[in-house]
């Protein structure tokens, strides 16, 4: 596959992954239109928040809180990256050594947006908002797509469709996001997140890379 020799055939943790957040992320939306009150108490109880990461109260949130989302867009956004980016990334690196980064992408994600938040906007408001989504931890796959596929050619939209390399397209779409994070601390979107999942992602893909055998050319 462009390169690298196939670890894995199928990409079962890919698929799983999606399926798990569909279920659990249509359910919840769905009670967000018809329970209101069993919505806010899953989120209440379920969401990362700034302050408990940053003190380690119910660790537990880090995890749970990857498989919520707030919306059907939400959460068709996150699924459809996944799906364009996941399956090959599973395949070059492994079952095992993938679902070890999309984890450690999404925790680094949850710390990254509690650590800046305290650094740089330590407002009550901030630090008790919750926040879910994968979103951190798919930036940590595509992170990955962008070092195993560097020249792959993708199409991102920045109010217009740009076409250019993933290691261009990706890291343009990374630096926006420390742009956000920056000058738009109160938006609804976890922007830091987004930069620690992907800055966490591409650490571990190049830890991966010596690992990782080339195929051998055939003439």
């Amino acid at each position: 596959m462009e390169g690298y020799v196939i670890r894995t055939p199928s990409a079962k943790a890919t698929w799983t992954l999606i399926g798990i957040n569909l279920l659990v992320g249509l359910a919840t939306i769905i009670l967000q239109y018809t329970d209101p009150g069993a919505f806010n108490w899953i989120i209440y109880n379920f969401a990362a928040v700034p302050l408990y990461t940053i003190n380690g109260w119910e660790p537990y949130r880090l995890i749970t809180s990857m498989f919520l989302h707030g919306g059907f867009i939400h959460l068709f956004l996150n699924m459809f990256a996944l799906f364009i980016f996941g399956p090959d990334v599973e395949r070059v690196v492994g079952r095992a050594r993938f679902l070890l980064l999309y984890f450690i992408s999404g925790l680094v994600a949850d710390y990254a947006h509690a650590y800046f938040i305290l650094e740089f906007f330590p407002y009550r408001q901030l630090l008790l908002a919750p926040s879910i989504g994968a979103s951190g931890a798919i930036f940590g796959v595509m992170a990955a797509f962008a070092v195993l596929f560097p020249f792959r050619r993708l199409v991102i939209f920045m109010g217009f469709p740009l076409i250019a390399p993933a290691i261009v397209a990706i890291f343009i779409m990374a630096a926006f996001q420390f742009l956000y994070a920056l000058f738009t601390p109160f938006s609804q979107v976890a922007y830091a997140a987004h930069l620690g999942g992907f800055i966490a992602g591409l650490i571990i893909t190049l830890i991966y890379k010596p690992s990782l055998r080339r195929c051998t050319p055939e003439f």
